[in-house]
């Protein structure tokens, strides 16, 4: 085995780091896209219970010209659209609610360089032997061949 084989034996140097003090910010803050997507649902469901209960209202001579999936379709551009501003205006409030509970801490920032190159020398290139292909025919035997007998 030679020597090349094995990793070498010194140690390897330890990379340069700079360290300095930082003042962060911990807080949980609400993802808004949450509560305005939550909103417009909760706003579509209302939407469907009120429309479902103001249905058996008598209206007196009136005919009903709409059926119940057009007055849903029709209030819920109003119920999807006050849901998602109400979604909204929560997720303000819990935002300013959790930037006063916010913790102030002192962080220790790590600026670390890379360690410099270890590598000694110049890496050899291993010479494969020639192979042939898989799909070569066999070599057709000769007659100057001792081991095959002539055809």
């Amino acid at each position: 085995m030679s020597n090349t084989d094995r990793p070498d034996e010194r140690p390897v140097p330890a990379p340069n780091a700079v360290t300095s003090p930082d003042q962060v910010t911990i807080r949980r803050a609400p993802r808004f896209s949450v509560f305005i997507l939550g909103g417009a649902v909760l706003g579509f469901l209302v939407t469907v219970v009120v429309v479902a209960l103001t249905m058996g209202i008598d209206r007196g001579n009136q005919q009903e010209t709409t059926g119940f999936a057009g007055l849903v379709g029709y209030f819920s551009l109003y119920g999807v659209s006050i849901g998602m501003l109400v979604g909204a205006v929560v997720a303000v409030v819990l935002d300013q609610v959790s930037s006063r509970r916010a913790a102030r801490l002192t962080a220790e920032r790590v600026a670390v360089d890379p360690a410099p190159e270890t590598v000694d020398g110049e890496l050899e290139d291993h010479d494969l032997p020639d192979a042939r292909p898989a799909t070569a025919p066999p070599a057709e035997p000769t007659a100057d061949d001792p081991g095959h007998p002539e055809r």
